[in-house]
């Protein structure tokens, strides 16, 4: 027997020389012989094989090859376990293991069982290894090994292999994912000594590759995919690495990519050191998205991992939509969105994004439903999770937020590791007023993320707002402050009160919430405050017909679902104030009474009597609504039989309106108001 290592020859000649020494022996002797070698550890090229044992027998019959190994491993990793190969020895020309079978208690594979042939050839100081292998697990093997007895080697192999064997073999997925699919292989190495390869060049290219994930959030069906590379040892293993992806799709829960109909490419270079891998001048062209290059280093000892995209230059509508809005919260604002143009970024990582620089040009955000609509977008600016702070500049031509045209607009912003804020205070024109920003910041996460702001409102224009969002029409300006006005998961809240002065008099809005703010069905919560609102102009701007007076009022748990009213509780009276005069119109009489449910004024020669009169004194006028399930339960200033008052007359013609139907269903107190706008001519009073 032979035991130990020896490194005078290499490995195929030592093994050669003793099999063939063993057969001349056995040759020159009678009936059957049987000649063993074994080795405790024999080591090559990146391998190294344990327990080896070779067994040689010959018999009239024919001679039987037996060879069997412990342990065969590449690096750290065992590649089989309890190996052995029988077959048929031929030594006419070389040594050939011919009708051979193979089988493997313990591999990446399982266990395995195939067959194959081995031929062995030596010529002087050099010989030749062919290795081929079929089996059900692996798919089929052919390698070919020349060598010299300097220790120079040029290895070729090619073969092909189910993918869910390679998947197994090499961890590369979760072993209770589903995969499937075939893959061809092709490799090419050499080596100046035994002990280590100098040389590698491999290609893989995969089709109809699948696999699933138990919850069904990471799949692919049909893809193909080419790999080929490249590798040089001088100290370190380094080289190249191309990749095309020409068909299938991926799903990788949130995001879901398709082929395009040019091959996606990916090339880089790569270099293993002794703890890392990294890729370097990496580039990615993905048609249809973009281009750019990429950079990579990942621990294999523990530690994070750091990566880099620079220079990308992409569409922002596939980005947007393949990439960005997949990590948007279902049905949320950012869900709805839809982009265009172009941006150039760079971005890092290391354990989280860790820096951005961007530059979007000529870009266009809208959502489908209106809520939204910018264009003209232009930004560049730059952010580091670590470093100080930092400019950033944002403009655009034009925008719509629920189809409200707002003006141009060139905002210098701050940007720091939690957010921005504003340089200083710029202004956006606004129908036909403007609104000033005092204050504009933003957190990008944590419990306060979202956006906040203070400013206020001048003269914008009642008649353009009513048009644009199908209210009644009515004339005049506001103007309103705006306190702290937060913005955060599609949630509006406000930390004061919002005032507007209106018609002579002031709103004051407080408690206001708006839930789902870009989404479809955004919900309104707010108590509003009204003192102050003088009757002429609202009721001048409304087609009311003509009431002087100052109004006072409260507007309790109003609820708005999609800008429609669902509930509240409201209350509206007028208030004594000196200098000022309390007169209705009869047209206004009219739409009142049209409004508590009654026909407006009958009777010939009552109707005819009051005519004779432009206006009329009261002492009180007043209504209250609350609105539930789609129900109005109205109310007056005072009750009066089974009625309620909402006009009390004072002086000669005296008139009063009473109401008598109190519960109302909403849409037909809609209708009844619109009517009364309708009908409400104005009147000439000289004031």
């Amino acid at each position: 027997m032979m035991h130990g290592r020896s490194r005078a020859l290499p490995i195929a000649v030592r093994w050669s020389m003793a099999l063939c020494l063993g057969l001349a022996i056995s040759s020159m002797m009678a009936g059957a012989q049987t000649l063993e070698i074994s080795a405790a550890q024999v080591s090559g090229a990146g391998w190294t094989a344990q327990r080896l044992r070779a067994t040689l027998t010959t018999s009239a019959q024919g001679d039987q090859l037996s060879l069997a190994a412990g342990v065969v491993q590449a690096g750290k990793r065992k590649l089989w376990q309890r190996a052995r190969l029988r077959c048929k020895l031929d030594t006419a020309q070389g040594w050939a293991c011919r009708q051979g079978f193979l089988a493997v208690e313990g591999s990446p594979w399982g266990a395995l069982h195939g067959d194959g042939h081995v031929q062995l050839r030596q010529v002087g100081g050099s010989a030749q290894a062919m290795l081929a292998l079929r089996a059900a697990q692996f798919g089929s093997a052919r390698v070919q090994v020349q060598s010299t007895a300097a220790g120079q080697w040029r290895l070729t192999g090619a073969g092909s292999l189910p993918v869910a064997g390679l998947v197994h073999a090499f961890t590369l997925l979760p072993a209770t994912w589903q995969t499937s699919g075939q893959a061809r292989w092709q490799v090419r190495a050499r080596g100046a000594s035994w002990a280590k390869a100098r040389q590698i060049v491999f290609a893989l290219q995969g089709g109809q590759l699948q696999f699933s994930s138990p919850d069904g959030l990471q799949a692919a069906q049909g893809v193909a995919l080419q790999l080929q590379g490249d590798g040089v040892y001088t100290g370190q293993w380094h080289g190249t690495a191309r990749m095309r992806w020409t068909q299938g799709g991926i799903l990788w829960s949130p995001w879901y990519w398709t082929a395009p109909a040019a091959p996606v490419r990916v090339q880089t270079r790569w270099q293993q050191t002794a703890k890392s891998w990294q890729l370097d001048q990496g580039s990615i062209r993905w048609p249809g998205l973009g281009q750019g290059g990429f950079a990579l280093n990942w621990p294999t000892q523990g530690g994070v991992l750091r990566w880099r995209i620079r220079d990308m230059d992409v569409a922002m509508a596939p980005l947007y939509a393949n990439w960005i809005k997949p990590l948007a919260p279902p049905g949320g604002p950012a869900a709805q969105l839809q982009a265009a143009g172009q941006v150039h970024f760079s971005v890092a990582g290391e354990g989280g994004l860790s820096a951005l620089k961007w530059d979007l040009r000529n870009a266009a955000i809208s959502s489908p439903g209106g809520q939204l609509a910018v264009t003209g977008v232009h930004s560049r600016g730059a952010w580091s999770r670590t470093g100080k702070t930092s400019d950033a500049m944002l403009r655009w031509q034009s925008a719509e937020l629920y189809h409200i045209p707002v003006g141009p607009l060139r905002a210098e912003l701050v940007l720091n590791p939690q957010g921005f804020q504003l340089q200083q205070p710029f202004t956006l024109a606004l129908l036909g007023g403007e609104l000033h920003f005092r204050h504009l910041a933003a957190r990008w996460a944590g419990p306060r993320s979202g956006f906040s702001m203070r400013g206020d409102l001048r003269g914008v224009s009642m008649a353009q707002l009513t048009r644009i969002m199908h209210w009644p029409p009515f004339i005049g300006t506001a103007s309103a402050t705006i306190p702290e006005l937060q913005y955060h998961a599609g949630d509006i809240t406000t930390s004061g009160v919002l005032a507007a002065q209106v018609f002579g008099g002031e709103v004051r809005v407080g408690d206001l919430h708006i839930e789902n703010f870009f989404g479809v069905l955004p919900l309104l919560r707010a108590n509003i405050g009204i003192a102050g609102l003088r009757l002429k102009p609202l009721t001048d701007a409304f087609h009311f017909g003509y009431i002087s007076g100052v109004l006072n009022g409260d507007v309790k748990n109003l609820t708005l679902l999609n800008w429609s009213p669902e509930a509240f509780q409201a209350q509206f009276h007028t208030v004594p104030v000196h200098g000022v005069s309390q007169k209705i119109s009869y047209a206004a009489v009219q739409s009142l009474t049209r409004l508590g449910g009654g026909n407006g004024i009958s009777g010939f020669f009552q109707g005819m009597f009051l005519r004779m009169f432009k206006t009329f004194a009261y002492a009180h006028l007043g209504m209250g609504v609350h609105l539930k399930g789609g129900v109005a339960e109205l109310s007056g200033v005072a009750t009066e039989d089974s009625g309620f008052v909402i006009l009390q007359g004072q002086g000669l013609p005296r008139v009063d309106i009473v109401g008598y139907n109190r519960r109302v269903d909403w849409d037909e107190l809609l209708a009844r108001l619109k009517t009364a706008m309708h009908s409400g001519a104005q009147v000439g009073t000289g004031e």
